[in-house]
């Protein structure tokens, strides 16, 4: 609490539970007020003095130098007396203080280094070369064999990898049932065969309307069909090997019900083999100008077949590229099997357009695309190019058809560790 005196209605404060005489140098003692709050400074002015007096032991003094003198007299003891103001400046200046501190401790932002990276020149080139395209071996047919009956599967006669010849019986389905409806269909047929007869012989002799022959005679040939049917299913019952191949897959175990056009086998004609591989729309027009076609096996270490065009497809598999067949001319294509890797060189009619070319290790794909980072000369940073690649050229290198003008650095090594924007340096 703050209280006034009456002495020229100055304002005085003392610590809490202290009693205070007021004096002045022209009265006497005799001023008592009651003190319960504190703070300072006291509001005195000369030529006043203040003395708040208690008596007790071991009493601690606090003097304060102002106009006047003021003597304090505390009963506790070591009290350390600040103003809220005092407290504040401190507060404040801790905070400062912390607050450089911190500042002083922040670890600078680093600014990542320039990575050393290869560079090269785009290659213009004239597309008169030998090219490389790779495609893989394929059978000239791949046919699921099923039955056209349905049944318990009786017998199962080969297996994965059994080469077949054409004909050959290779399952079986129970022929139980089907030997039942071909007797009954039998019974039916010969008896509306009879019939017909003898009832024909009496239209012969005009004792029978022309009416009743013809139902007779189609009932005839009604039960004619329907037994030759019963006689077909019963022989389908056998499944038999629509050519000479190979049976690669197995679909089905002895036992198994299965119903009609259900897989049994899958058969591969391998009578010959092609080579199969896709053409880029800017190749496709050059197809029948194509000068020498050869292929390497490196699997069968077979190299320079020779190959010829069997046919290019008139419409595009969705990637701007056509798919193209070949037939390989070789006598040893016992060692050749379905999937081996081919690579295709073809000799190309010289053509004026110049190409860009591209080192293989350039490129790199992202969401399907393909692309190649691009030295800018001005800052040493990298920029990422989407390009569009023709296909591949002789001697690692990559034809581009679009996405490059031809006068930019390209880089050839750790395409894979750059990012946009990042600073490099040529090595």
């Amino acid at each position: 609490m703050i209280l006034k005196s009456n002495i020229n209605g100055k304002i005085i404060v003392a610590p809490r539970g202290l009693k205070t005489n007021l004096h002045t140098e022209h009265q006497t003692p005799g001023h008592r007020l009651p003190i319960t709050e504190h703070s300072f400074p006291f509001a005195l002015n000369p030529p006043y003095t203040a003395s708040y007096t208690h008596k007790a032991p071991s009493c601690n003094f606090l003097k304060i130098a102002t106009h006047k003198r003021v003597v304090l007299s505390f009963k506790k003891n070591k009290i350390k007396i600040m103003t809220k103001r005092i407290l504040q400046s401190l507060i404040i200046l801790l905070t400062v203080g912390i607050g450089f501190s911190a500042c002083g401790t922040e670890k600078p932002t680093e600014v990542p280094k320039a990575r050393y990276v290869k560079v090269e020149k785009i290659n213009m080139g004239i597309d008169n070369k030998e090219i490389v395209f790779h495609g893989q071996l394929k059978e000239k047919r791949d046919v699921n064999v099923a039955f056209k009956v349905g049944g318990d599967v009786y017998e199962v006669l080969a297996s994965e990898g059994d080469y077949v010849k054409e004909g050959q019986v290779i399952a079986r389905v129970n022929p139980r049932d089907y030997k039942i409806k071909l007797q009954s269909a039998s019974a039916q047929y010969k008896h509306a065969k009879g019939e017909y007869a003898r009832y024909k012989e009496l239209y012969k002799k005009n004792k029978l309307p022309i009416n009743t022959l013809e139902s007779l005679e189609a009932a005839y040939l009604s039960t004619k069909s329907a037994y030759e049917s019963a006689q077909n299913a019963l022989d389908d019952t056998e499944l038999k090997a629509p050519f000479d191949g190979y049976i690669y897959r197995k679909h089905i175990d002895k036992a198994e019900n299965v119903t009609p056009g259900k897989p049994i086998y899958s058969l591969l004609d391998v009578s010959h083999l092609e080579v199969r591989f896709s053409l880029p729309e800017s190749k496709v027009n050059l197809a029948s100008e194509f000068e020498k076609i050869s292929c390497d096996i490196p699997n069968a270490k077979m190299y320079n077949m020779p190959a010829r065009l069997l046919s290019v497809n008139e419409k595009s598999n969705g990637n701007d590229m056509f798919d193209v067949r070949l037939q390989v001319d070789n006598d040893k294509l016992n060692s050749l099997k379905p999937g081996m890797s081919v690579a295709i060189k073809i000799k190309m009619p010289a053509v004026a357009e110049p190409t860009l070319n591209v080192p293989v290790e350039s490129v790199f794909y992202k969401n399907g695309k393909a692309y190649v980072w691009i030295l800018n000369p001005e800052d040493s940073v990298v920029l990422s190019q989407e390009v569009k690649i023709k296909e591949f050229e002789n001697k690692g290198y990559l034809s581009v058809m679009a996405g490059l003008r031809g006068d930019e650095y390209v880089v050839t090594a750790g395409v894979h560790s750059l990012s946009e924007n990042q600073s490099v340096k040529k090595l």
